[in-house]
């Protein structure tokens, strides 16, 4: 069920070893968003496929982060000019069922070898890989000099109670005391979105191969978008278009605080992470919000963090430089990863023409030098959350609004460091 070998000379040696034993199949159910804004779970064929034509995407309404088929044209401006998006209503959002393409080959295959054989996995992370059912498609295109080193694979939707998957989803983090329980927000953005958790499936070689049973709702909250773990098992998760910030601790069934940001009216909290260690303001919070109206650049914001006893008390958040193309989650990429000789973090990008996932270096305070962006991968069907799981660094961000959502998984990364407490 793996491939264990050596990354010496990473770019060459990857392309000699990539087979393996195929893992379970997490499924490929479907849901809907119905002309109303009710998210409406329905059951689809297993043949329904993660990519999908951007070209009959429309802008939502109030709560749409992600909406509309309106994109930046080029790589300087990195704004929107025509999408706009109001304050929540008690109304749920008018969304657009998109149209899905059927893709029939993948550039990203690592299963070219005829060599099936393989060794019982001992390493995690770059080092060893699992091969899941379902590559990457056409819908995610990786950068050429990235590709037969970093391997990235189709999860699939998370499967619901009666044969349904979960809507729009939002963030994700795997459990800080189960391995393997994952937490996914889904449906998002809307007045009554929730929380679930969800048994995860690993290959010999620690990797995520698939979903256990189905989605449990553990509890229900407005407007709730992305997630990342934070310090003291801690889970963060902002909230779209509200500009709030709450605190989770694994194993309640209620949130354990939020806060409202105090942002710039135009700015709503989006991505969360924490500043890795080696850095003078390592362990403190950085916030990248999102632009509600969809024409401003993304803000990236510091803040500092302290325990009070029950969970972490936020100063003012304070702006330090704009992200251009629709910040939609970011992460940073765990040190020593093949190809990333210094520190960067990964972005997924919802203004960017062709939507994708790009990096950015960051300065000696971890904050993203804005002209170092490179692409991650050059195009993503509709791409949302930014994430590395912390048993083996594995690169996690998902689909949003895509009818069903997909959630996309990409080994070859290093595990991240502990987060600074």
């Amino acid at each position: 069920m793996d491939i264990c070998a050596g990354r010496e000379h990473r770019a060459a040696l990857v392309l000699l070893v990539a087979t393996a034993v195929s893992c379970g199949d997490p499924g490929t159910d479907g849901t809907e968003t119905s002309p109303s804004g009710t998210i409406s779970p329905t059951t689809t064929s297993p043949s329904t496929d993660a990519g999908s034509s951007d070209s009959n995407a429309t802008a939502q309404t109030e709560t749409d982060s992600g909406s509309g088929d309106s994109q930046t044209s080029g790589d300087t401006s990195g704004t929107q000019t025509d999408a706009t998006t109001e304050e929540p209503t008690t109304d749920g959002p008018t969304t657009d069922g998109l149209t899905t393409d059927d893709p029939t080959t993948s550039t990203t295959d690592p299963t070219d070898s005829t060599d099936s054989s393989s060794d019982s996995g001992t390493e995690t992370g770059g080092d060893c890989f699992d091969e899941l059912p379902v590559p990457a498609g056409p819908e995610a295109v990786l950068a050429p000099e990235y590709v037969g080193t970093y391997v990235p694979y189709d999860l699939g939707p998370v499967p619901a109670p009666g044969d349904t998957v979960l809507p729009r989803l939002g963030g994700l983090v795997v459990d800080p005391l189960d391995p393997n329980t994952m937490y996914v927000v889904g449906p998002s953005e809307v007045p009554n979105a929730q929380l679930h958790r969800i048994g995860l499936e690993r290959g010999e070689c620690g990797h995520i191969v698939g979903f256990v049973g189905e989605a449990e709702l553990v509890l229900e909250a407005p407007y709730l978008d992305l997630m990342a773990n934070g310090p003291m098992d801690t889970v963060f998760i902002s909230h779209y278009p509200t500009r709030d910030l709450s605190q989770y601790l694994t194993g309640a069934n209620m949130l354990a605080n939020t806060i409202n940001t105090n942002i710039d009216p135009n700015q709503s909290a989006g991505g969360i992470n924490f500043v890795p260690p080696g850095y003078p303001d390592e362990g403190m919070l950085r916030v990248m919000s999102f632009p509600i109206n969809h024409m401003a650049p993304g803000e990236w914001h510091h803040a500092d963090i302290t325990h009070n006893g029950d969970y972490y008390d936020i100063s003012p958040l304070t702006k330090v430089v704009e992200i251009p193309y629709g910040p939609g989650g970011f992460a940073y990429i765990p040190e020593g990863s093949p190809l990333f000789p210094e520190q960067r973090i990964m972005v997924t990008e919802w203004l960017s023409d062709p939507r994708g996932v790009s990096t950015y270096a960051v300065d000696d305070e971890g904050d993203p030098i804005p002209d170092t962006r490179k692409p991650f991968f050059e195009s993503f069907v509709r791409p949302w959350g930014s994430y590395f799981e912390p048993e083996t660094g594995d690169y996690m961000f998902l689909q949003w609004e895509n009818n069903p959502d997909h959630i996309y998984i990409v080994q070859g990364f290093v595990p991240p460091p502990p987060i600074v407490e």
